[in-house]
């Protein structure tokens, strides 16, 4: 299964999370899990959904990312953000 290295940035500083993504599936649905696991992650994607960086560009979250170009070991970055009040 492939691997991919995956940043958050969130308001306490960067976490690097390396995740299998098998290659038909979609990054929507292995991020819900990762958020769940990353815990204050979590609370940001209930606010607003994050978005998701791969090479400057925003990554399709319903397409595998093989088709979208993206290979393993790439890097993406995830950006949260938090509504205060």
């Amino acid at each position: 299964m492939p691997k991919y290295q995956v940043y958050f940035d969130t308001v306490s500083g960067e976490i690097r999370y390396n995740v299998d993504i098998d290659e038909e599936e979609s990054l929507q649905n292995v991020l819900d899990e990762i958020l769940f696991e990353l815990g204050s992650a979590q609370q940001a994607q209930r606010q607003r959904p994050p978005q998701v960086l791969w090479s400057g560009q925003a990554v399709d979250f319903g397409s595998p990312l093989p088709e979208q170009g993206i290979r393993p070991n790439d890097i993406l970055r995830v950006s949260t953000i938090v509504l205060n009040g």
